[in-house]
């Protein structure tokens, strides 16, 4: 398995894994399908340029993604998020997202002192991997999203560096 950041090239890869991924598992997306699967070929790439965007491949073939961006206020700069982070199915429990977050929180730690991410209260092999890697539940929202007519709960998750720097 390779693991390396997505480029502008890869755009046409990153929109079929991104549009499958909000298909195959709604619940643990804030994007909708129906919104993304309009989005124009440019709006995939500025996705790519905003976001670090990593991707797992085997022989070649994107099967999993995960995204980082640095937010960038004054005051909040020196925080990072792990965002849409998905594997196919039938690559799953075979490493690929503990890989894609070893890699995040190397790349991270040079850009940022803490790292956040929201993560469905039931979605528990998530939680068990970002808890893995040392990712605190620090709350949780209620009815954070809402797909017709059912409500997902979100976990609200930190991995701290530096707990001395705070």
């Amino acid at each position: 398995m390779q693991i390396r950041s997505l480029t502008q090239k890869d755009w046409l890869i990153w929109k079929k894994i991104r549009l499958e991924a909000l298909k195959d598992s709604p619940e643990n997306f804030g994007s909708a399908h129906e919104e993304e699967s309009n989005w124009k070929g440019s709006d995939f790439r500025n996705s790519l340029q905003k976001n670090n965007i990593f991707g797992a491949f085997i022989n070649h073939e994107l099967i999993a993604c995960a995204g980082f961006y640095k937010m960038n206020s004054l005051k909040t700069k020196h925080r990072g998020v792990i965002w849409g982070v998905y594997t196919q199915p039938e690559h799953r429990l075979k490493g690929a997202s503990n890989s894609l977050i070893e890699a995040i929180i190397i790349h991270a730690k040079e850009h940022v002192i803490q790292i956040h991410l929201t993560c469905v209260t039931t979605n528990l092999g998530a939680i068990k991997l970002y808890q893995k890697h040392g990712f605190l539940i620090y709350g949780t929202e209620p009815r954070s999203l809402k797909i017709d007519d059912i409500f997902f709960d979100e976990h609200l998750m930190i991995f701290v560096f530096n707990k001395d720097s705070q």
